[in-house]
């Protein structure tokens, strides 16, 4: 506890004063004259105490008490603080705004742990500024404390950014010094140093988009233009396949779960869903080829798996342009750079939703034949979903799966060795794209690992 002496020589005045109490006669004038030694101006901080003593009633060393007065002057109101809440609040936003702008221009990250330092520890300029709080009045104090709050908030979190971007750029600068070029050819040990080989699914792929690109077709793929995980209206509905229409009992689907009342989604059963978000974006007139992996609910055996690879062509012009002939053209130009120009193909009348009328096409293979892709001319009610108008335009859409092409082009008999790991069956196709064409054109691909 703090006695009445201790309580006393804590408000006691600077001893200038009190020389000044015990030496001038009362009334008489106080001037620096009057003084037995040489008067110095006090500093601000003597000043501040000098003012806080000035307003204090009690008495000291017998001198007679002096009514506190007020703002207005009148005896008996109540002292003005010492200090006022703009001055600190001034004082304190000045502070932040010179140590943002330090933070901000710091170049390494022990610059930034001075500047934090500098100005965040307690020695520091903001707490210095607080330290006047004990000037202010007790309705002020309570604001300055919000403002210090904001300020000490500001100033951390324009230091978590300075120090975030620093740590970023030196990984970066890090990451860029040890680039390796990974297109360069790698280190070999001999002659016979093994080489990477393409995947057969990739090679197809890519041997059949290339048939369409070269008749002008536009490749499209990505997850915008494309996707996977699709909804009920672009895998079905918008390709006259409503909610109750029979087709769909034709394909198990996988539904991904959702909440109730959330749009259902799914993974696309086909890759005839870029139809519409081909025709919605782009516009007729168009040629688009698609490739892309559909899942459905197959059990896994030598021709079946729940993923697989389709491709969809779709070209839609002006009506009158284009007829089931271009149709068969189309198709039999690109079965001939496949299977060879002496290929024999027959179209067979068939069902799918989204055109009319539709066709499936087999090839003569091995002595019998062999069903290959599905086509027909697009049905106007799949237009009409897209936005386009039918009695304007019309055109033909076909679909293939890219495992079927590859077993029959390639003499794979199980379509599980196309997910396998086995380099065995991996090692045996070209690792340059260019020299499996010229196999595949030649005929001496042979027979890979059944």
């Amino acid at each position: 506890m703090t006695s009445a002496a201790d309580s006393h020589r804590a408000r006691r005045p600077p001893m200038a004063l009190v020389a000044t109490a015990l030496l001038v006669a009362p009334g008489a004038a106080f001037t620096a004259s009057t003084l037995p030694f040489q008067y110095r101006q006090p500093s601000s901080s003597r000043r501040l105490q000098q003012r806080a003593w000035e307003q204090s009633s009690r008495p000291v060393c017998g001198a007679p008490v002096l009514a506190a007065k007020g703002k207005g002057g009148k005896e008996g109101e109540a002292a003005a603080p010492a200090i006022d809440i703009e001055t600190v609040s001034s004082e304190l936003l000045m502070v932040q705004q010179e140590a943002e702008k330090e933070m901000k221009a710091a170049t390494t990250l022990q610059e930034l742990e001075d500047l934090r330092r500098k100005y965040m520890t307690k020695k520091g300029p903001v707490q210095k500024v607080m330290g006047q709080m004990r000037l202010l009045s007790p309705e002020d104090k309570p604001k300055l404390g919000k403002v210090s709050n904001v300020v000490k908030a500001s100033l951390e979190e324009t230091l978590k950014s300075s120090k975030d971007a620093l740590e970023n750029a030196a990984v970066e600068a890090e990451m860029e010094k040890d680039k390796v070029d990974v297109t360069l050819p790698g280190i070999q040990s001999g002659r016979h140093a093994p080489h990477g080989h393409r995947h057969p699914l990739s090679i197809m792929t890519e041997l059949a988009t290339d048939v369409f690109i070269d008749m002008g077709y536009s490749l499209v793929d990505g997850v915008e233009d494309a996707p996977e995980i699709e909804n009920d209206y672009y895998c079905f509905e918008a390709l006259n396949c409503p909610k109750d229409h029979p087709a769909r009992d034709m394909q198990d689907t996988f539904y991904i779960e959702h909440e109730e009342g959330e749009e259902p989604l799914l993974l696309r059963t086909h890759t005839s869903s870029v139809q519409i978000r081909a025709l919605e974006r782009l516009k007729p007139p168009l040629a688009i080829v698609a490739p892309g992996r559909v899942y459905r609910r197959d059990t896994p055996d030598a021709t079946h798996n729940p993923e697989f690879h389709q491709i969809e062509i779709l070209n839609v012009r002006k009506s009158g342009e284009l007829h089931l002939g271009h149709l068969k053209g189309t198709v039999d130009h690109f079965l001939k750079k496949m299977f060879g120009p002496d290929v024999k193909t027959r179209y067979r009348g068939s069902y799918f939703p989204f055109t009319e009328p539709s066709m499936e096409v087999d090839i003569w293979f091995k002595g019998k034949w062999m069903e290959v892709l599905g086509c027909g001319m697009v049905d106007p009610r799949v237009l009409e979903m897209a936005g386009v108008d039918p009695e304007e335009y019309s055109g033909f859409a076909a679909g293939f799966g890219v495992e079927r092409f590859a077993m029959v082009l390639f003499g794979v008999q199980d379509l599980r060795n196309f997910w396998s790991s086995d380099m065995r069956f991996l090692e045996q196709f070209p690792a340059d794209i260019q020299d499996m064409k010229d196999a595949v054109k030649s005929g001496s691909l042979g027979d890979p690992v059944a």
